[in-house]
């Protein structure tokens, strides 16, 4: 009997948390906020440009990868946070 009365409660729970997210959940407004607010914090082309360079996990892929495309090896280090700009 107890287990049906926690089933029973589970259940009817269930069911009002599925209601209250049905009405929360159409408020266009809310989600046309939140849309616009992730475009405008999204980096922008100019920013994704770092994501255009051909990283290598290891300075040895690095040097491979250099000698077959037969073209120069950068190694960049830096002390901080680069995202910042402050290296």
């Amino acid at each position: 009997m107890r287990n049906f009365a926690a089933i029973a409660s589970a259940g009817m729970m269930l069911i009002g948390a599925a209601v209250a997210a049905e009405t929360w959940l159409k408020d266009d407004k809310l989600v046309v906020s939140v849309e616009k607010k992730v475009r405008e914090i999204q980096p922008s082309r100019d920013e994704k440009r770092f994501d255009e360079i051909g990283w290598a996990p290891s300075i040895l892929a690095a040097e491979a990868l250099a000698r077959t495309t037969n073209r120069p090896m950068f190694m960049f280090k830096y002390n901080g946070k680069i995202d910042t700009g402050r290296c």
